[in-house]
């Protein structure tokens, strides 16, 4: 009779609302595995942070943004900080490691190949806990020097109790930290110049200059003739407003759309603390 009762029990427990959830419910960041690590987020975000929503403003998110977009540029880190609630962390190293591999951060090729990097910041009801994650292509960037930005975020948010600024001190940090260990890529440029053939020596070649000159002297007075017949009809002017209105309109669409902020293909990354 006890054995049946304890029975009972034991799928009472199983059954219940709260264990189903915990069943269906994906694993802690941190506690997965690949190739998606219990991630869902889209590999393109319209910023560079993730999860800020209800504890950081869309101002310090946008300042935020225009440091790592110049790191990126720059070809020194491709960053991404992740903001989670402690309810939804498992092993907080390895969330911050699984999540730069998720969203593929790094150049996939090239002299900084692997420069991806990742902050996670796990909101505590008094506190937060600030760890990173590093590519496999950013040997220079230590624990000597990472380690003490996590703190200074930790302590800013302490004084302050404001994730805005201690993403500011974070991000301004992190910026000092990379540029001193790497200085930007430029790209080769490995298209050659146009390169004309040489004209004919001697006679031969004079003439053949002289012919270029007068095909070129006859297309500028053609060129300058259309011109003139559209200033004097005033189809001139009509096309140069309408120019100048179709540039404006499409820097103000260009300008209201938001930019798509992610991984480059690579992923690869090695530690974190």
């Amino acid at each position: 009779m006890i054995a049946l009762n304890l029975l009972v029990l034991s799928l009472a427990i199983c059954l219940s609302p709260a264990s189903a959830s915990a069943l269906l419910a994906g694993p802690l960041c941190g506690d997965g595995s690949a190739p998606d690590y219990g991630f869902t987020y889209d590999l393109q975000q319209d910023h560079w942070t993730v999860g800020w929503q209800g504890l950081a403003s869309l101002a310090t998110v946008d300042k935020v943004d225009t440091v790592l977009d110049q790191l990126n540029a720059d070809f020194i880190a491709q960053t991404m900080i992740l903001i989670l609630p402690q309810a939804e962390v498992g092993n907080r190293v390895n969330c911050a490691v699984h999540f730069l591999r998720y969203m593929k951060l790094g150049e996939p090729t090239g002299e900084r190949k692997d420069n991806g990097f990742v902050f996670l910041i796990v909101v505590e009801p008094t506190r937060i806990d600030v760890h990173y994650g590093v590519g496999l292509g950013l040997p220079a960037l230590t624990a000597a020097e990472l380690t003490p930005l996590n703190r200074a975020a930790e302590d800013e948010y302490q004084s302050t109790h404001s994730l805005d600024q201690a993403l500011l001190t974070l991000v301004s940090e992190f910026d000092t930290v990379a540029r001193n260990n790497y200085v930007p890529l430029v790209p080769s440029d490995s298209s050659e110049p146009l390169q004309l053939p040489p004209l004919p020596s001697g006679p031969l070649g004079l003439i053949t200059l002289c012919c270029l000159v007068c095909l070129g002297t006859l297309v500028l007075l053609f060129v300058l003739w259309v011109l003139f017949q559209l200033a004097r009809s005033g189809l001139l002017f009509d096309l140069i407003r309408l120019g100048l209105g179709g540039m404006g309109s499409s820097r103000g669409g260009s300008d209201s759309r938001p930019a798509s902020r992610g991984g480059s293909g690579s992923g690869r990354s090695g530690r974190g603390n």
